[in-house]
Order: structure tokens, then sequence, then C-alpha cells
């Protein structure tokens, strides 16, 4: 059978086409439902001995909505629990665009539990969501929003500095309010939505950062991994520093 030049043609579209429906597809309908818990040792230097073995487990880009239901942030909040962290961290985008979704995804994330608490910062979907009443729904269900602002976390004469940044892409960045009064002394562990501020004199002296925002490439194909991964400034970015959902991570001494 001849093809005529009209159907070849008329293949070369249909080709991308059917790509992209079926890229779109995956990343609407399959990856928002793969959990993935991973866990990492960070080497801090000068980590103070107690803090030795110091379990915190990240949470990010929930996006609660339509799309991803209560029943699905339940099961996010079940599997964090389970690495029984010493410390919770969110780190923003807990809904995507309505604020009737605010307020569930609170009540669900309260089930988190661990014996140095719950802290968050917000992302950049929660200040074009509504970011005073996100504020509000997370703080009334004992979750400490870090805005701009920062906290010291003790174990007897050992401490360990715990700061937020607000979002850095809506221009509610405050360095000066969340690095104030920090000592130089004392490991820092920074908490920012987005993974850029890595890039930033002002994270210099940071300890680490733990951020979200990239959804861990955002798409995760099978067999072929993240193809924003390719991309230099996704791939020269250590993936430490960034997020593929549900983190929990060991502090251990590094070695000098």
């Amino acid at each position: 059978m001849q093809i005529t030049r009209r159907q070849f043609l008329n293949g070369l579209v249909a080709a991308p086409l059917v790509a992209v429906s079926a890229t779109a597809a995956y990343a609407r309908l399959i990856e928002p439902h793969n959990y993935l818990v991973s866990r990492t040792d960070v080497f801090i230097r000068d980590l103070p001995g107690r803090f030795e073995g110091f379990r915190i487990t990240q949470i990010t880009d929930v996006h609660h909505s339509k799309i991803l239901g209560l029943s699905e942030v339940r099961q996010v909040v079940s599997l964090a629990q389970q690495t029984a962290p010493d410390l919770f961290v969110l780190t923003g985008d807990y809904t995507t665009s309505y604020r009737r979704y605010i307020e569930p995804c609170a009540e669900a994330l309260a089930q988190l539990k661990a014996p140095e608490g719950v802290w968050a910062v917000l992302g950049n979907h929660d200040h074009y969501t509504d970011p005073e009443l996100t504020t509000r729904a997370l703080e009334r269900n004992h979750i400490v929003v870090l805005n701009n602002a920062n906290t010291t976390i003790q174990r007897a004469s050992d401490a360990i500095q715990l700061s937020g940044i607000d979002d850095w892409s809506w221009a509610a960045s405050r360095w000066s309010r969340a690095f104030n009064g920090l000592k130089a002394n004392l490991p820092t562990i920074l908490l920012s939505h987005q993974p850029s501020v890595l890039d930033l004199s002002e994270t210099q002296n940071v300890s680490l950062i733990l951020s979200g925002h990239t959804h861990g490439g955002q798409i995760n194909l099978p067999w072929l991994g993240a193809p924003a991964a390719s991309l230099p400034r996704i791939s020269n970015m250590p993936r430490g520093y960034s997020d593929e959902g549900i983190r929990s991570s060991t502090f251990r001494v590094a070695l000098a």
C-alpha cells in the first residue's frame, strides 16, 4: 500500500500530539498518585552531638484540589508519619487555586506528629490562592508557619536553628527578618519553597536548604526519569536541596 504525501504529513503531525497527550495523561492521572518516600543522609559541618541521627521528614507541594482529593492527602500524611521523624517540615503549595481546599488540607496535615513539632512555609500557589487564610488554617491546626521567621531547636545545651523564608517568586522574602538573631556558630536549616534561593548571596552561610516547587522534575516518566532533570539549572542542583514529595533526612556529623 502506498502512503500519500498528505497521509505522511498528517502522520507527522499526529505523532507529537499522541506523545503530548500520553505525557499529559500520565502527569495528570498517574504521577500524582505514585508516592515515593526517599531517605537521604545529610552531613552537616559542626553539627552538635545531641543532633547526631536527628530525623527530618519533608512534605511538599501537596496541591489538594479536585484532582488530588482529601483521601490522597491523608495517604501522604500516613506515609510520612510512618517515617517517625524528630521534626516535620512542610515547604508550600498546599492547594492549587481554590480557597475551599485550604481548611480541609490543613486539617489533614494536622495529623502529623513529631517531638520537635511541624513547621511550614508558604509557596507560590498559596500566595495565588490566599496566603493569610492558608497561614491561619495551618496555625489553627498546630502547624507553625515560619513566615520570614526563625526558631531554635534545643537539646540540652546543644541547638540547631530553623529558618523559613516566604515565597521568593512573589517578592515576599524578607531575609533580615528570617535571619534575625541567628547565631553564626550554630547550623541553620532554611525552609524555602523556591529552590532558586540556593543561588542567592543571603543563603551563603546556611547549612541545609529544604525546598519544593520542582515536583521532583514535575513529570517523572517510567524508565526515562524526569525530562526536566536534563535542563542545566535543574541538573546542577543537588537533589538534597530539591523535592521529591516526601523526604526523610538523617543528620550526621560531617568529617571535615
